[in-house]
């Protein structure tokens, strides 16, 4: 009995072994060098791919695949890349590997050389370079603007800018009026491009287009083209202001003042999103009107005018460019059952999600002195002070922490009252089990909640807004589909956010990365290792 524990202890320490060593072969990243990093078309050049773990550590002695490829508004008939997009290491490599002259470009502008992992494309490296033309007249492209064509007569404020170019689709792109910047976008994948202009001066103007590379290298440029800005007025209608402007985020209210002749009784705005609303007379002549704008794209303002029980209408006195906007909904603030000196906020974003969120609090409510930054909708704030009232407000951030709009409302809460605590959510974990042949998502049972919602991605995220919604369960399981009979190795990746029972939605783990097929392969070790074993008995046996 003793020989034979000795025997299992040996197999399961050798499977055991054998599967660490799989493990710490497995690359983390790949580093991506390409020598120059800035060249000439046609011109090539040096490629050195290393596979690394998380610290950076170079992998040895192991074969593997990697893809290789170049993104980034470029066809495959204008590159080269080494080994015809796949190569597989070989021990010699020592999982570091130069293509001498192997990268080959033949379209000028700003591209990505990428390395990934043939079957699990998370696992990768990429590496920017600046492809130049050292011929100017090829590598600037011609910009055509149709609207506003030269001399003519523009009357409203938002100019609107037509061009296109058929050489420089998904392209960064900057609008100067008057030599000053006004505008910076990107282009789309169609020829055809549209863009707005504001700060345009009465009389003599001038606009010119360009298109630029990442590195701010001019791809393309149109003429100058001058124009002339005479704001439309008769003896009854003299002039519309704006506030805060006619560039906007949605969800913003907008207030439109107009002057007028004094005999003018009243005025209506019209908008071509289909709003309409009488305006209020503040004085003789002057009418205002504040709307709230919740449409994106481009609004055309009209006016009707009433003069004497006559009805006067003037079309597009000016234009409202309408972008997508952000919006803080409701904030929830809910306590913790154990520890009261805690508190967990999350709120709702309506249009567009920011980069970050600043959370300002304090025990005052004109005095929110304490803040925290957070790129997630969700803060938890400990060592608050029990039974005291504090006040929370959520402020949303740009990608250089500037405020983006409008921030939410200010909420109270009361630190240690769990009264509308609906949710209590502590050491929630999310496991993948199997059960019989079945493989499942199991995770800890949450107090108070009425459901659970699965989400899945094929392809790497850790936004649950870019995954597919699944089911809807009311079970602490759910079964995932594993096709044991696949030929390759495949993952999945998972998220299970529990919705309380006042609506509060709450992802309780990190996107969970799945292998969908095949599990079994740590059984094929095993295998492996029975078989090994065995052969060893068999020579100890004939000994």
């Amino acid at each position: 009995m003793e020989k034979i524990f000795k025997h299992f202890i040996f197999m399961v320490s050798f499977v055991a072994l054998f599967w660490w060593v799989f493990a710490q072969q497995q690359p983390d990243a790949f580093i991506v060098q390409i020598e120059p990093s800035s060249f000439d078309i046609n011109v090539p050049v040096d490629v050195t791919i290393k596979a690394v773990k998380s610290n950076w550590d170079v992998i040895k002695d192991y074969e593997w695949d990697v893809f290789i490829d170049v993104e980034w508004n470029i066809d495959m008939a204008d590159y080269t890349v080494p080994s015809q997009w796949l190569y597989t290491f070989v021990p010699q490599d020592q999982w570091i590997k130069t293509f001498s002259k192997w990268l080959i470009i033949k379209k000028a502008w700003t591209f990505i050389v990428i390395a990934s992992e043939i079957n699990d494309e998370s696992i990768k490296g990429e590496k920017t370079v600046l492809v130049w033309s050292s011929n100017a007249a090829d590598s600037t492209k011609k910009i055509i603007i149709n609207s506003p064509i030269k001399d003519s007569i523009e009357k409203t404020e938002v100019l609107e800018v037509i061009w296109w170019s058929s050489d420089l689709p998904n392209s960064p792109f900057e609008i100067y009026l008057n030599n000053q910047l006004v505008s910076q976008w990107i282009t789309s994948s169609v020829w055809w491009f549209t863009a707005y202009a504001t700060w345009l001066i009465q009389w003599s103007n001038s606009l010119q287009a360009k298109i630029l590379d990442l590195n701010n290298v001019i791809l393309g440029e149109s003429d100058l083209i001058s124009f002339t800005y005479l704001p439309f007025t008769d003896w009854t209608f003299n002039s519309v202001q704006v506030i805060p402007g006619n560039t906007i985020k949605a969800g913003t209210k907008v207030t439109f003042r107009i002057a007028t002749s004094d005999i003018v009784t009243s005025a209506t705005i019209k908008l071509s999103n289909g709003r309409s609303a009488p305006m209020d007379l503040l004085s003789a002549g002057v009418f205002s009107k504040e709307i709230m704008i919740d449409t994106e794209g481009k609004i055309d303002v009209w006016l009707d005018l009433l003069v004497a029980w006559e009805k006067k209408e003037y079309t597009n006195i000016t234009k409202l460019i309408v972008e997508k906007g952000t919006s803080i909904g409701k904030v929830r603030v809910f306590g913790d059952s154990v520890y009261k000196n805690k508190l967990t906020l999350t709120w709702e974003v309506e249009w567009t999600e920011p980069a970050k969120y600043n959370v300002t609090f304090g025990t005052e409510e004109n005095n929110l002195n304490e803040s925290a930054v957070v790129s997630k909708k969700e803060i938890i704030l400990e060592d608050l002070t029990i039974w005291q009232d504090y006040f929370f407000r959520i402020v949303p951030l740009d990608i250089n922490w500037e405020v983006l709009w409008a921030a939410s409302d200010i909420v109270k809460a009361t630190v240690g009252d769990t009264s509308e605590s609906l949710c209590t959510v502590q050491w929630i974990t999310v496991d993948e089990t199997k059960i019989w042949d079945r493989y499942y998502l199991t995770r800890s049972a949450v107090q108070n909640i009425e459901k659970y919602i699965i989400y899945r991605s094929e392809r790497a995220t850790s936004d649950i807004s870019k995954m597919q919604k699944v089911t809807e369960t009311t079970e602490t399981r759910f079964e995932y589909p594993f096709n044991k009979s696949a030929k390759q190795e495949k993952y999945a990746y998972y998220a299970v956010q529990a919705i309380c029972k006042d609506g509060k939605a709450l992802v309780i783990q990190d996107v969970k990365k799945i292998q969908t097929w095949p599990v079994e392969n740590f059984l094929l070790f095993v295998f492996i290792a029975i078989f090994l074993y065995s052969g060893y008995r068999l020579s100890y046996m004939q000994k």
